[in-house]
């Protein structure tokens, strides 16, 4: 996907790697690392991601079993006027959002308003080709849709980015998706915020509710996120961080990101966070305070092709490099770190990039957010990367 559109795939190719299915929360294998000196070196890279112009902004938090082990913010969450990032910053966090609509659509299954294995033309019966897909390939991306926000260019993007849409406009957006299929449903894995965007109104007709207010109460207050909402440009919010983009010319190496409606991105993408919720909302889901264990297994499960392989993907797609098994199951993508199970996701919006990752077998989270989207800038990325697994080898006792 072009960086310059709503996320830079919402997660990377190498976040996609091997984790197993169905991993839940355990007791304790290690004691925490010791305080004080332990979180020096985090404390440096993190001035020294800055310092290299990753982002005018930087925050890190990490918990375990429920506690906070590290907590910390870098640098400016608004540079017009001076204030700084702290851990109770709010960032717009892109496409983490899919994983409270894949949960959302979890709890609807647990009440029996619907199955993952509903086609989509149960509830959304005007979508074109709706009786090919099913709920379980869009959650999992393999239903072969399209994605609306690769469009040919970043002119194209914004014009229809800065227009707030009510349902019946966004679905219409939904159906202008260009290709609409770009594979034939189960055939392979390609990342989809069209299909997200479509659960979120299937959320919305089986719950009768507008999603955000399905998410509030039955995701949101349940796992204490205070700070956490679907976000809405009009509401004032204590601690608001501004989005930048890299400008080189730019007396401060930046410029605004270019404003983007949050009814655009909707169920795909449109929640706004702090790193210290983000911990608390992966110790509450895969602490089983959500969902039910076999909804959470569910989540975990990776998603399989019709044939019942795993999908293949090329983690790097400028490199020459064999495709690999990939595993992604319902808004949560699945890998290790040297030999460690994660799971998470990563996200990207205008002037936004985010990141959250827990390890369950460990009950460790990370989550970091940062106020710039790198303007396509793949390095500044991958120290932003550095910086989340220099939190999670500390904490997991292998720094």
């Amino acid at each position: 996907m072009n960086d310059v559109h709503l996320e830079s795939t919402g997660l990377t190719r190498r976040e996609l790697l091997v984790l197993t299915a169905g991993a839940m929360w355990v007791p304790l294998l290690r004691a925490a690392p010791a305080a004080g000196n332990a979180w020096a070196p985090l404390d440096a890279l993190c001035k020294k991601t800055l310092a290299d112009h990753v982002a005018p902004g930087l925050a890190v938090s990490v918990m375990r079993a429920g506690q906070m082990l590290y907590s910390s913010g870098f640098g400016f969450a608004n540079l017009e006027t001076g204030t700084p990032v702290t851990p109770h910053s709010v960032f717009h966090i892109g496409s983490i959002t899919k994983q409270f609509t894949a949960a959302s659509i979890a709890l609807l299954a647990e009440a029996g308003k619907l199955g993952f294995d509903d086609k989509l033309s149960r509830f959304l019966p005007d979508f074109p080709h709706a009786d090919d897909i099913t709920l379980r390939q869009m959650l999992t991306h393999t239903s072969g849709l399209g994605n609306y926000t690769d469009t040919d260019t970043r002119q194209l993007f914004m014009q229809a980015a800065r227009v707030d849409y009510d349902d019946h406009a966004l679905f219409v957006a939904m159906r202008g998706t260009s290709p609409l299929f770009v594979a034939r449903p189960g055939t392979t894995w390609e990342y989809s915020n069209t299909a997200y965007v479509l659960l979120g109104m299937v959320v919305e007709k089986q719950s009768g509710m507008p999603y955000g207010k399905f998410f509030r109460e039955r995701l949101l207050e349940p796992a204490g996120l205070a700070s956490t909402a679907v976000d809405d440009a009009a509401t004032v919010v204590p601690g608001r961080a501004t989005g930048y983009t890299p400008d080189k010319d730019a007396a401060s190496g930046y410029d605004n990101a270019s404003f983007i409606s949050m009814t655009f991105p909707g169920a795909a993408g449109s929640m706004r966070s702090t790193t210290e919720d983000l911990c608390r909302w992966h110790h509450a889901l895969l602490g089983g305070r959500i969902v039910k264990p076999e909804s959470l297994k569910e989540m975990m499960t990776p998603g399989r092709l019709k044939d019942g392989t795993l999908p293949l993907a090329k983690m790097d797609p400028e490199k020459d490099e064999p495709a690999k098994p990939m595993e992604y199951g319902f808004g949560l993508a699945l890998g290790d770190l040297d030999g460690k199970r994660w799971v998470g996701h990563a996200g990207g919006i205008n002037g936004f990039s985010s990141q959250v990752r827990s390890f369950p077998a460990q009950q460790v989270s990370v989550a970091t957010l940062v106020n710039s989207d790198f303007g396509g800038n793949a390095t500044a990325y991958q120290a932003t990367e550095g910086v989340r697994d220099a939190a999670a080898r500390i904490a997991l006792g292998l720094a």
